[in-house]
Protein backbone atom coordinates (compact mmCIF):
# COMPACT_ATOMS: atom_id res chain seq x y z
CA UNK A 1 0.00 0.00 0.00
CA UNK A 2 1.49 3.72 -0.99
CA UNK A 3 0.88 5.92 2.43
CA UNK A 4 0.15 8.78 -0.12
CA UNK A 5 0.68 12.60 1.33
CA UNK A 6 -3.05 14.23 2.72
CA UNK A 7 -4.44 16.13 -0.09
CA UNK A 8 -7.89 16.89 1.72
CA UNK A 9 -8.60 18.36 5.53
CA UNK A 10 -11.58 19.19 7.50
CA UNK A 11 -12.02 22.16 9.69
CA UNK A 12 -11.13 20.52 13.00
CA UNK A 13 -7.30 19.38 11.45
CA UNK A 14 -6.79 22.92 10.76
CA UNK A 15 -8.16 24.20 14.18
CA UNK A 16 -5.36 22.69 15.64
CA UNK A 17 -2.93 24.41 14.40
CA UNK A 18 -3.55 27.41 15.96
CA UNK A 19 -0.05 28.69 17.01
CA UNK A 20 2.20 31.35 16.23
CA UNK A 21 4.72 28.46 16.02
CA UNK A 22 2.02 25.87 13.70
CA UNK A 23 -0.09 28.56 12.26
CA UNK A 24 -2.99 27.23 10.06
CA UNK A 25 -5.60 29.32 8.01
CA UNK A 26 -8.06 28.13 5.40
CA UNK A 27 -8.98 30.48 2.50
CA UNK A 28 -11.17 29.53 -0.33
CA UNK A 29 -10.91 26.07 -0.25
CA UNK A 30 -7.15 25.82 0.41
CA UNK A 31 -5.28 25.19 3.55
CA UNK A 32 -2.19 27.54 4.21
CA UNK A 33 0.76 26.60 6.40
CA UNK A 34 1.81 30.19 7.58
CA UNK A 35 4.32 29.11 10.30
CA UNK A 36 7.35 30.22 8.47
CA UNK A 37 5.21 33.33 6.70
CA UNK A 38 4.91 34.34 10.46
CA UNK A 39 7.86 33.71 11.86
CA UNK A 40 9.62 35.44 8.99
CA UNK A 41 7.37 38.92 9.53
CA UNK A 42 8.17 38.66 13.20
CA UNK A 43 12.03 39.42 12.03
CA UNK A 44 10.99 42.72 9.57
CA UNK A 45 10.00 45.90 10.88
CA UNK A 46 7.81 47.92 8.45
CA UNK A 47 7.67 51.58 10.93
CA UNK A 48 9.29 54.72 9.67
CA UNK A 49 12.78 53.83 11.26
CA UNK A 50 14.87 56.36 12.78
CA UNK A 51 18.60 56.71 12.83
CA UNK A 52 20.34 56.82 15.91
CA UNK A 53 23.11 59.20 15.02
CA UNK A 54 23.62 62.60 16.93
CA UNK A 55 23.49 65.07 14.09
CA UNK A 56 21.02 64.36 11.57
CA UNK A 57 22.18 64.61 8.40
CA UNK A 58 22.86 62.69 5.31
CA UNK A 59 26.15 60.65 6.59
CA UNK A 60 26.10 57.83 8.98
CA UNK A 61 28.21 57.23 11.60
CA UNK A 62 29.72 54.06 11.62
CA UNK A 63 28.16 52.99 14.60
CA UNK A 64 24.60 53.89 13.12
CA UNK A 65 22.21 51.61 14.20
CA UNK A 66 18.41 52.47 12.67
CA UNK A 67 15.39 51.87 14.87
CA UNK A 68 11.62 52.39 15.33
CA UNK A 69 9.73 53.86 18.00
CA UNK A 70 8.11 49.98 18.95
CA UNK A 71 12.00 49.14 19.50
CA UNK A 72 12.68 51.81 21.36
CA UNK A 73 9.46 51.43 23.99
CA UNK A 74 10.58 47.73 24.16
CA UNK A 75 7.84 46.15 22.27
CA UNK A 76 7.88 42.85 21.13
CA UNK A 77 5.92 43.42 17.84
CA UNK A 78 5.54 46.24 15.72
CA UNK A 79 2.28 48.16 15.99
CA UNK A 80 2.52 48.35 11.85
CA UNK A 81 2.58 44.34 12.33
CA UNK A 82 -1.35 44.78 12.28
CA UNK A 83 -2.04 42.04 10.00
CA UNK A 84 0.40 39.70 11.68
CA UNK A 85 -1.22 39.71 14.73
CA UNK A 86 -4.39 39.16 12.96
CA UNK A 87 -3.58 36.43 11.43
CA UNK A 88 -2.28 34.70 14.55
CA UNK A 89 -5.01 35.85 16.16
CA UNK A 90 -7.44 34.11 13.29
CA UNK A 91 -4.88 30.72 12.94
CA UNK A 92 -6.83 27.40 13.23
CA UNK A 93 -9.91 29.26 10.84
CA UNK A 94 -11.56 30.23 7.99
CA UNK A 95 -10.62 33.83 6.15
CA UNK A 96 -12.19 33.44 3.10
CA UNK A 97 -14.92 36.42 3.84
CA UNK A 98 -11.68 38.51 3.99
CA UNK A 99 -11.29 37.98 0.47
CA UNK A 100 -13.73 38.30 -2.92
CA UNK A 101 -11.63 35.73 -5.25
CA UNK A 102 -7.73 36.63 -4.70
CA UNK A 103 -8.54 40.58 -3.54
CA UNK A 104 -9.18 42.16 -0.79
CA UNK A 105 -12.76 42.57 -0.25
CA UNK A 106 -13.10 46.33 -1.27
CA UNK A 107 -15.68 49.21 0.42
CA UNK A 108 -16.12 52.76 -0.45
CA UNK A 109 -14.25 55.09 1.66
CA UNK A 110 -16.18 57.55 4.14
CA UNK A 111 -13.74 60.70 2.85
CA UNK A 112 -12.87 60.03 -0.35
CA UNK A 113 -15.86 57.91 -1.87
CA UNK A 114 -13.74 56.04 -3.77
CA UNK A 115 -13.25 52.48 -3.95
CA UNK A 116 -10.96 51.22 -0.92
CA UNK A 117 -9.81 47.66 0.56
CA UNK A 118 -11.56 46.85 3.40
CA UNK A 119 -9.41 45.93 6.13
CA UNK A 120 -10.83 46.13 9.52
CA UNK A 121 -8.02 43.92 10.71
CA UNK A 122 -4.71 45.74 9.94
CA UNK A 123 -2.95 46.35 6.88
CA UNK A 124 -2.70 43.71 4.09
CA UNK A 125 -1.66 45.30 1.09
CA UNK A 126 1.68 45.61 -0.48
CA UNK A 127 3.39 49.03 0.56
CA UNK A 128 6.35 50.92 -0.23
CA UNK A 129 8.86 50.58 1.58
CA UNK A 130 10.50 53.12 4.18
CA UNK A 131 13.98 54.80 2.50
CA UNK A 132 16.28 51.93 4.41
CA UNK A 133 19.13 50.83 4.37
CA UNK A 134 17.53 47.80 5.36
CA UNK A 135 14.96 47.64 1.95
CA UNK A 136 13.98 44.36 0.53
CA UNK A 137 12.57 43.56 -2.28
CA UNK A 138 9.01 43.18 -2.66
CA UNK A 139 7.44 39.64 -2.43
CA UNK A 140 3.86 38.02 -4.10
CA UNK A 141 1.54 38.31 -0.67
CA UNK A 142 0.72 35.07 1.24
CA UNK A 143 -2.38 34.23 -0.44
CA UNK A 144 -0.81 34.47 -4.03
CA UNK A 145 2.14 32.34 -2.82
CA UNK A 146 1.56 28.35 -3.54
CA UNK A 147 4.48 28.02 -1.53
CA UNK A 148 2.24 27.91 1.55
CA UNK A 149 -0.08 25.57 0.27
CA UNK A 150 -0.15 22.29 1.86
CA UNK A 151 -4.05 20.83 0.68
CA UNK A 152 -7.54 21.37 0.13
CA UNK A 153 -10.29 22.56 2.76
CA UNK A 154 -13.17 20.36 2.48
CA UNK A 155 -16.72 21.99 1.67
CA UNK A 156 -18.34 19.22 3.83
CA UNK A 157 -17.36 16.33 6.12
CA UNK A 158 -19.42 13.65 6.66
CA UNK A 159 -18.77 10.30 9.65
CA UNK A 160 -18.30 6.76 8.81
CA UNK A 161 -17.89 3.89 10.77
CA UNK A 162 -15.49 1.09 9.66
CA UNK A 163 -16.21 -2.40 11.18
CA UNK A 164 -13.64 -5.07 11.93
CA UNK A 165 -15.26 -8.43 11.36
CA UNK A 166 -12.65 -10.27 12.48
CA UNK A 167 -11.88 -8.68 15.46
CA UNK A 168 -15.69 -6.71 15.73
CA UNK A 169 -14.27 -3.61 16.28
CA UNK A 170 -15.76 -0.67 15.41
CA UNK A 171 -14.36 2.63 14.58
CA UNK A 172 -16.10 6.11 13.72
CA UNK A 173 -14.37 8.51 11.34
CA UNK A 174 -15.02 11.78 10.44
CA UNK A 175 -13.82 12.54 6.81
CA UNK A 176 -14.01 14.63 3.86
CA UNK A 177 -16.57 13.82 1.23
CA UNK A 178 -14.21 14.71 -1.36
CA UNK A 179 -12.39 11.69 -0.19
CA UNK A 180 -11.94 8.59 -2.32
CA UNK A 181 -11.94 5.46 -0.53
CA UNK A 182 -8.11 4.49 -1.12
CA UNK A 183 -7.33 7.98 0.88
CA UNK A 184 -10.06 7.23 3.68
CA UNK A 185 -8.06 3.97 4.12
CA UNK A 186 -4.58 6.11 5.02
CA UNK A 187 -7.16 7.97 7.81
CA UNK A 188 -7.79 4.51 8.78
CA UNK A 189 -4.56 3.23 8.95
CA UNK A 190 -3.45 4.61 12.21
CA UNK A 191 -6.09 2.04 14.18
CA UNK A 192 -5.23 -0.85 11.48
CA UNK A 193 -1.78 -0.75 10.33
CA UNK A 194 -2.37 -4.44 8.81
CA UNK A 195 -4.90 -2.77 6.72
CA UNK A 196 -3.85 -3.67 3.32
CA UNK A 197 -4.40 -7.59 4.07
CA UNK A 198 -8.38 -6.62 3.99
CA UNK A 199 -11.39 -6.24 1.72
CA UNK A 200 -13.75 -3.63 2.22
CA UNK A 201 -17.59 -3.76 1.62
CA UNK A 202 -20.79 -2.30 1.68
CA UNK A 203 -24.08 -4.27 1.92
CA UNK A 204 -21.91 -6.88 0.54
CA UNK A 205 -20.58 -5.06 -2.47
CA UNK A 206 -16.89 -4.34 -2.78
CA UNK A 207 -15.70 -0.86 -2.90
CA UNK A 208 -14.32 0.86 -5.86
CA UNK A 209 -11.20 2.50 -4.13
CA UNK A 210 -11.07 5.17 -6.55
CA UNK A 211 -14.10 6.22 -6.03
CA UNK A 212 -15.77 8.90 -2.92
CA UNK A 213 -18.31 7.43 -0.35
CA UNK A 214 -21.24 8.63 -2.55
CA UNK A 215 -20.13 7.59 -5.47
CA UNK A 216 -19.62 3.78 -4.45
CA UNK A 217 -23.71 4.52 -3.15
CA UNK A 218 -22.96 5.30 0.60
CA UNK A 219 -24.83 8.36 0.46
CA UNK A 220 -24.91 11.08 3.42
CA UNK A 221 -28.59 10.83 4.53
CA UNK A 222 -27.81 13.52 7.60
CA UNK A 223 -30.28 16.02 5.69
CA UNK A 224 -33.26 13.51 5.75
CA UNK A 225 -32.97 12.77 9.44
CA UNK A 226 -32.95 16.64 10.15
CA UNK A 227 -36.34 17.07 8.23
CA UNK A 228 -38.41 14.53 10.19
CA UNK A 229 -36.89 15.59 13.48
CA UNK A 230 -34.13 12.84 13.67
CA UNK A 231 -30.37 13.80 15.32
CA UNK A 232 -27.87 13.61 12.74
CA UNK A 233 -26.48 10.17 14.31
CA UNK A 234 -29.16 8.58 13.95
CA UNK A 235 -27.49 6.12 11.49
CA UNK A 236 -23.90 6.44 10.38
CA UNK A 237 -23.37 4.04 7.50
CA UNK A 238 -21.15 1.49 8.13
CA UNK A 239 -18.10 -0.31 6.02
CA UNK A 240 -17.56 -3.82 6.80
CA UNK A 241 -13.41 -5.02 6.36
CA UNK A 242 -12.67 -8.80 5.80
CA UNK A 243 -9.45 -10.65 6.65
CA UNK A 244 -8.07 -11.86 3.23
CA UNK A 245 -6.10 -14.25 5.14
CA UNK A 246 -3.27 -14.51 3.11
CA UNK A 247 -0.47 -15.91 5.63
CA UNK A 248 0.88 -11.74 6.35
CA UNK A 249 1.68 -10.52 9.51
CA UNK A 250 1.17 -7.00 11.01
CA UNK A 251 4.44 -4.87 10.05
CA UNK A 252 6.02 -2.45 12.15
CA UNK A 253 4.76 0.97 12.31
CA UNK A 254 8.44 2.20 11.80
CA UNK A 255 8.45 0.33 8.04
CA UNK A 256 6.90 0.31 4.74
CA UNK A 257 6.66 -2.52 2.23
CA UNK A 258 5.25 -0.53 -0.92
CA UNK A 259 8.67 0.94 -1.61
CA UNK A 260 7.31 3.68 -3.99
CA UNK A 261 9.34 6.92 -4.30
CA UNK A 262 6.18 9.05 -3.38
CA UNK A 263 5.49 7.10 -0.46
CA UNK A 264 5.55 9.50 2.59
CA UNK A 265 6.21 6.52 5.50
CA UNK A 266 9.22 6.77 7.13
CA UNK A 267 11.36 4.20 5.64
CA UNK A 268 10.62 4.77 2.20
CA UNK A 269 10.70 8.69 2.43
CA UNK A 270 14.52 8.09 3.83
CA UNK A 271 15.44 5.42 1.12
Amino acid sequence: MIYTKQEWYTPSEVAVHNMATDCWVSLNGKVYDLTSWVAKQRQLCKCVKVCSCRNKNWFCEDFCVEYCRCFKGQHEYCTAKRLLMTIVAHAGKDVSHWFQGQNWVTCMHPVTLLPTTYQPHGYGMRQLPEPSTRWRPLENPWWLDERYIVGKATARTRPIRITNTLTGSTTTLEVCSEESIYQIMVRYLPHNSHMHSYTWRYLGYALNYSKTLAENGILDERERFNDVALPDNFHIPAILIYFNDDLTEDPPKAKCLCGDQECIHDKCATS
